[in-house]
């Protein structure tokens, strides 16, 4: 699986890496959960894993086709003292079995993701 950044959320990753500072690895985390959930590979419980990763408030699809899906999710920061829970955006495109990461946010700060941007990099697919 390809991850790649767009520019903004290389620089959010930066300004909130410095309030956050296990952020680089909560990320790495999350890379190795989208590999398995989004794997081509067949696994046994692959449909289960789906399931689980969209119900609740863990995930949500805010955008689906069928060459890619806008999903916005919860990212989990170990990060000792840090209030406040993380946003990830990101589109996973099928064609080229790949994440681009779009948007990062604190969820204190900001209540929605951007949906202009979203719609910026979703033209371009």
């Amino acid at each position: 699986m390809i991850f790649s950044e767009a520019p903004e959320f290389s620089k959010e990753l930066k300004v909130l890496s410095k309030k956050w500072k296990t952020l680089a690895d909560d990320l790495e985390i999350a890379k190795q959960s989208l590999t398995q959930i989004y794997s081509s590979r067949e696994i046994p419980d692959k449909a289960l894993m789906l399931q689980a990763f969209f119900d609740g408030k863990r995930a949500a699809r805010l955008v689906q086709t069928a060459t890619y899906e806008v999903v916005k999710m919860r990212l989990d920061c170990s990060s000792p003292g840090a209030t406040g829970k993380l946003r990830l955006v990101f589109v996973y495109i099928r064609t080229d079995d790949g994440v681009l990461f779009i948007e990062l946010y604190a969820k204190n700060d900001k209540d929605r993701e951007d949906a202009k941007r979203i719609a910026q990099y979703i033209e371009s697919l």
